[in-house]
């Protein structure tokens, strides 16, 4: 007799949380993670993924990078965190950490607007977040639904203008919208009139 197993991180039938806590990455993504960066880059964004706190920050040096990673020289993990910058997957600022003589890198997960905008600026995705390139292979039907989904639940009341956009507009009209998501909303001054 088969008996069935519950997970025990929370994922199953039972409560139990000892798993806690996931790397949060965001499923229509799938479309084009695995064709704008390489597997060495997948892999690294997952870790910093993996590491980061409930703000998105982590801070692993070099050298726990490179041997939590397996990888054989420090030239693969700044190749990578190169790239994943480039594209706007992580931000990496230099600061100080109490009890640290040296300033270190801190990894940062940007908003997933801002990483969508800087693949489409860098021409990586075209206007239906499918990946350019040579290396591009098309995405599977069911990975082009999630991107759909992803894409109307990002954009909000401003899908249905991406929607109805020409397929030569649909890319300016992401930036456009991406843009006002990701720019600071200007403050507001309520007066009060005495």
């Amino acid at each position: 007799m088969e008996t069935e197993q519950s997970c025990s991180c929370g994922t199953g039938a039972s409560d139990d949380t000892s798993c806690s806590p996931f790397a949060v990455i965001p499923a229509w993504w799938g479309g084009f993670l695995f064709h704008v960066l390489n597997p060495r880059q997948v892999c690294m964004y997952t870790y910093l993924t993996m590491l980061a706190d409930r703000d998105g920050r982590c801070h692993p040096t070099i050298d726990n990078i490179r041997e939590d990673l397996g990888l054989y020289s420090s030239s693969m993990v700044f190749e990578a965190l190169t790239a994943l910058e480039d594209l706007g997957f992580i931000v990496r600022e230099r600061r100080a950490f109490p009890g640290v003589r040296a300033k270190r890198n801190v990894y940062r997960k940007p908003s997933c607007e801002a990483t969508v905008l800087r693949l489409l600026e860098r021409g990586r995705l075209d206007g239906y977040l499918q990946p350019v390139g040579p290396s591009a292979s098309p995405a599977s039907a069911q990975a082009k639904e999630l991107v759909l989904e992803g894409l109307r639940r990002l954009l909000g009341a401003a899908y249905e203008r991406y929607e109805r956009a020409t397929p030569a507009a649909k890319r300016d009209v992401l930036i456009e919208a991406l843009e006002q998501l990701v720019s600071p909303q200007p403050a507001t001054t309520l007066e009060v009139s005495v």
